[in-house]
């Protein structure tokens, strides 16, 4: 005797979906954020170029605000080692490592700078107020940036 009404079907699971393919190494950083402004190392690369750019305009066209070159270069660090080849970089140090650090290096000079513009006073025109603020905004962008990369 049979049993018709058992189906074949009903015993078997459902197959598992497929694994996801691994990325390749360059892939898993592109993925990681490298190009993301959300991501700590994005944030941290992000007041880089906020930085670069007031140089840029505040500095070299308007001669309003000075930025040193200890901003420059750290701003320059941290917008350029997302960008070149990881595993060149990685040879030194790991990538979040190196921005994590420069992050905070970045975030302290800003307290330094802003307990100078503290006690030299008031600036004295409303594009220099202009580039305090947003430079001053690229301190704390690289400070909480800093703070999001696990290592």
């Amino acid at each position: 005797m049979t049993d018709e009404t058992h189906d074949m079907g009903d015993n078997e699971s459902p197959a598992p979906p497929p694994e996801p393919l691994p990325l390749a190494h360059d892939d898993a950083a592109a993925v990681a954020g490298a190009g993301e402004f959300t991501t700590g190392e994005g944030l941290v690369s992000f007041a880089g170029i906020v930085l670069l750019a007031i140089w840029l305009i505040f500095d070299v066209f308007l001669d309003d605000w000075e930025v040193t070159i200890v901003e420059l270069l750290l701003a320059t660090t941290v917008v350029l080692i997302p960008r070149l080849n990881r595993a060149t970089v990685e040879r030194v140090h790991p990538v979040a490592v190196i921005m994590k650090v420069t992050g905070y290096v970045l975030a302290i000079v800003g307290v330094f700078y802003v307990i100078e513009a503290i006690e030299s006073g008031f600036y004295d025109n409303a594009s220099t107020i202009i580039a305090a603020l947003i430079n001053y905004a690229a301190y704390v962008m690289a400070f909480l940036g800093a703070r999001q990369i696990k290592l």
